[in-house]
């Protein structure tokens, strides 16, 4: 292997003198209508920074007397989605289902396993309501007055 070359002797400069004379610069002067361009005017408009909308008092207290209420009583404040409701299902019927959903989203509508699975509960809550109940809804029961565990023999 050869001997490593010293740094001088890969690029082979002369030392040279630094020199020192003023460089101009020139300068450019803006238009009235370039105020809010930058140092270079690259032809993008630089954004004036955000400045803080006006406090109306009248909304910030009825935000607040809103806040205090979902703070006492969080039951009756408005969600962002749904209920959830879960239920048991063998695996292969799960497996089933998301296959059928996937499969024909395009052809059916849907767009996601929740859609498809409300879509298919309310038709059959329709159907019993129709066939039990002369088409009208059921009362209402809340998830707490139903049955829970096992069901009985």
């Amino acid at each position: 292997m050869s001997e490593p070359l010293e740094h001088a002797m890969l690029f082979d400069l002369e030392p040279t003198e630094l020199v020192k004379e003023p460089v101009e610069q020139a300068v450019v002067e803006q238009d009235a209508d370039a105020a809010g361009q930058g140092a270079l005017d690259i032809g993008i408009a630089i954004p004036t920074p955000f400045a803080e909308p006006e406090v109306d008092e009248e909304v910030e207290a009825e935000a607040e007397e809103v806040n205090e209420e979902v703070l006492q009583h969080p039951e009756t404040a408005p969600r962002r989605h749904p209920n959830k409701v879960s239920f048991y299902q063998e695996p292969e019927d799960t497996a089933r289902l998301r296959g059928a959903v996937l499969h024909t989203m395009v052809a059916e509508g849907h767009r996601s396993l929740s859609q498809f699975i409300i879509r298919a509960v309310m038709k059959e809550v329709q159907r019993v309501e129709d066939k039990y109940n002369d088409g009208k809804p059921f009362p209402a029961v809340a998830a707490n007055e139903m049955p829970q565990g096992r069901p009985q023999r």
